[in-house]
């Protein structure tokens, strides 16, 4: 079936739910029942629409996990469909975890979050710069408040050394070289996942047991996380999802250096669990659920007040109030890997989204939550959706003049060409020749710059693909960069083919 054919069965689904199902909860949203319908609609669609082979989704209503559901391929080679006990590489969204592991310490009275985190690092220390280490606190590198600088751990090919956690600290694995401070602290927002390699090494030294260790004991397994991990286990690995390339290639479980930044392995499920745990329970269980306290969730949730920066960033979370409903909002990369939450605490609401490939990007993810979030009250994902669908737009409306300009300007020497009143050039070091050369190269500077990782490599990023990345709506992209390139050859036609009284070419 084809992507509208789904779409146009999804809509008939969600309207025979809203028919036949009860009107929805007392806070004006719609009924569970409708928004299962919305999601098992959706996800099939944008899955076929961004070329995207799985996806694990979960939702949380009333503050307790109430759908699981698994769409599409876990891995194309082996043709192995995905579950809901499917396990995928969380990356970024690793950070909220990450963030309760050490407000859990804090709260133990074990870490200060405003104290300098090296006074938790005994054996290794951010390299000398022109500002103030002591403000690099645990609670300014939660929040991206703390200067440090961007870039990631890619990880390293199976079977390839893996740096220590100092080593990678010191640049051994990690994008753009050694943890340092880049920028002044508190001033502005500064996403830095070397940040929270940082408060790894900080948890490793006051609990002294490994990070994943102390994650799984006092976090993942107390709210009941029993297929997650941040570090691959061999029940792990047997459930795991392949990732897949820009191409559909498959790709392997690169390993990491780090854990605490994005080294989190997990189902849609337990993610889901995780988020239910930042609300009030059905039943009234308080928020953190004694792992820990409502008034840390709040922290969480809590928007930094960075001294020349208005965004709203909380603690783990990029946070978003513009409808008047707080939304908590986390996404990932990983080569092969790009997982999403959205999470509402006022609604008692969240959506996992985790899929298996390069492929998807914000797009993908607009595919699927924004139905969701249009069925909840306020649509609390307005305006994140209302910007998305104006850059999806805005591509195709670009694409449609230049495909109408390019067709315009490569029309005439076509038309001129068959009533003889045109010719090819008839030098060969003909300065149109050099033209002609000249819009074949920027042709192929445009493909080499998005769709290749020529750019990026060139300063020292792993193959992936990160370029294209950056743009939220990849797949709307390619429309432009077709009628880009049609545009330029229609050029390159009609300068080929001149008119026949202006052929004396010097």
């Amino acid at each position: 079936m084809t992507g509208a054919g789904i779409a146009r069965c999804g809509f008939l689904a969600i309207v025979l739910a809203s028919l036949s199902m009860p009107a929805g909860s007392e806070d004006g949203s719609a009924s569970n029942a409708a928004l299962i319908a919305a999601l098992e609609a959706a996800v099939p669609a944008a899955l076929v629409r961004h070329d995207v082979p799985g996806a694990a989704v979960a939702m949380v209503r009333g503050g307790e996990v109430v759908w699981e559901g698994a769409f599409g391929i876990a891995d194309m080679d082996g043709r192995t469909p995905v579950t809901i006990d499917t396990v995928f590489e969380a990356a970024s969204v690793a950070k909220p975890v990450t963030t309760w592991t050490v407000l859990r310490l804090a709260e133990q009275g074990l870490l200060d979050l405003d104290a300098p985190i090296e006074t938790y690092i005994s054996d290794w220390s951010l390299p000398p710069s022109e500002f103030d280490h002591t403000q690099v606190t645990a609670r300014r590198l939660l929040a991206h408040a703390a200067g440090t600088n961007f870039g990631g751990d890619p990880g390293v090919e199976p079977g390839e050394t893996v740096p220590t956690l100092r080593e990678a600290a010191d640049g051994a694995v990690l994008e753009g070289g050694p943890i340092q401070v880049s920028f002044s602290p508190d001033k502005a927002y500064r996403y830095s996942s070397k940040g929270y390699a940082l408060l790894e090494m900080a948890v490793e030294e006051i609990t002294g047991i490994p990070f994943p260790e102390y994650a799984r004991r006092e976090i993942l397994e107390p709210l009941g996380m029993r297929s997650s991990g941040f570090e691959w286990t061999p029940e792990l690995r047997d459930r795991a999802a392949t990732g897949h390339d820009w191409f559909g290639n498959p790709l392997p479980h690169y390993e990491h250096a780090t854990s605490a930044p994005g080294g989190l392995q997990t189902t849609a499920g337990d993610l889901a669990r995780f988020l239910a745990a930042g609300m009030t329970g059905p039943s009234g269980e308080p928020r953190g659920r004694d792992v820990i306290s409502p008034g840390a969730v709040t922290e969480t949730f809590t928007p930094y007040p960075f001294t020349d920066d208005e965004t709203l960033i909380g603690l783990g979370y990029n946070l978003d109030i513009s409808t008047g409903v707080l939304v908590g909002r986390k996404s990932g990369d990983h080569r092969g890997f790009k997982p999403i939450v959205f999470t509402i605490p006022d609604l008692g609401a969240a959506l996992v989204i985790l899929t298996n490939s390069d492929r998807a990007a914000a797009g993908a993810f607009a595919d699927i939550a924004c139905p969701w979030s249009q069925l909840l009250q306020g649509d609390p994902l307005r305006p994140l959706c209302g910007q998305l669908y104006l850059i999806r737009n805005t591509h195709w409306g670009l694409a449609a003049f230049l495909f109408a300009v390019g067709s315009w300007v490569g029309s005439r020497p076509v038309i001129d060409w068959a009533k003889g009143t045109r010719g090819p050039i008839n030098r060969v070091r003909s300065w149109r020749g050099l033209v002609v050369a000249a819009l074949l190269f920027v042709v192929v500077a445009w493909w080499g710059f998005w769709y290749t990782d020529i750019p990026l490599g060139l300063l020292g990023y792993p193959p992936t693909f990160y370029t294209v990345r950056f743009d939220p709506w990849p797949t709307a992209f390619v429309w432009v960069s077709w009628a880009f390139t049609c545009l330029v050859l229609a050029m390159v036609l009609r300068v080929i083919f001149p008119k026949i009284d202006q052929t004396n070419e010097t």
